[in-house]
């Protein structure tokens, strides 16, 4: 019988050492590149660049936010004898499932296109300056959306899980929006090969994955603290 436990804290460690790990690989690369000047090399630190889809920092994204949405299902399956609180957590599950997905396909990129030609056809916005990059202002709205929806919700949890929840979500958000919305201005004025550019989006992208590593801590310990430990066995027969 094979038994594997999640533990909260070492769990996080986990997940914090891969984040700073790809963090420093990604600004030795770009430093490589801005010392050189060879944009040659540019196929190569795209391996591990922050900023750039389907490469490795971003299939980590997407799987720790994929984990993230099956620790929410974890909950809502072990609070379904409380209605309307599983509701809440299946809810949870199907945002970072989309989220996981959008890091992965970069959704984003094409509602932001999307929401681009919309506001240019009907001239109430303009993408330019902090909303240069079109897809915060939709997603804005949706978060904000959801923030009320859960609000009474998260307040009703243990105060340490509200907390770090909270916290976790401004994390996050100050780097998937503030910075994001920083550094596309920077981008309109000076184009997206500025060291200042790089380092904004260096610290957005670490905030972001930040972000998350404090959810996934969050969430198991409050499944701890609620439920034990998360424990998966695995019987192997003999032949």
């Amino acid at each position: 019988m094979f038994q594997l436990k999640i533990h909260p804290r070492e769990t996080a460690l986990f997940f914090l050492a891969f984040v700073i790990l790809l963090t420093v690989l990604h600004t030795i690369a770009q430093a490589v590149l801005f010392y050189t000047g060879n944009q040659d090399l540019t196929n190569l630190t795209g391996y591990v660049d922050l900023d750039i889809e389907r490469n490795i920092p971003s299939f980590y994204s997407g799987f720790a936010l994929f984990f993230s949405s099956l620790l929410f299902f974890c909950l809502s399956s072990l609070d379904k004898k409380q209605g309307k609180k599983c509701r809440y957590w299946l809810g949870l599950a199907g945002v970072f499932l989309f989220l996981s997905l959008d890091e992965t396909f970069s959704l984003h990129e094409r509602l932001g296109n999307y929401t681009e030609e919309y506001i240019k056809s009907t001239g109430i916005l303009e993408a330019s300056g902090l909303l240069y990059f079109p897809w915060i202002i939709p997603y804005s709205i949706l978060m904000t959306i959801l923030g009320l929806l859960y609000f009474r919700f998260i307040f009703r949890l243990p105060r340490k899980t509200t907390v770090l929840l909270i916290l976790s979500a401004i994390i996050f958000l100050t780097g998937a929006a503030g910075l994001d919305m920083l550094g596309g201005r920077e981008a309109e004025l000076h184009g997206y090969y500025t060291i200042t550019y790089t380092v904004l989006y260096t610290i957005e992208e670490f905030l972001e994955m930040s972000g998350v590593v404090l959810l996934i801590y969050t969430l198991l310990d409050y499944i701890e603290q609620r439920f034990g430990l998360l424990c998966f066995s695995l019987e192997v027969q003999k032949p």
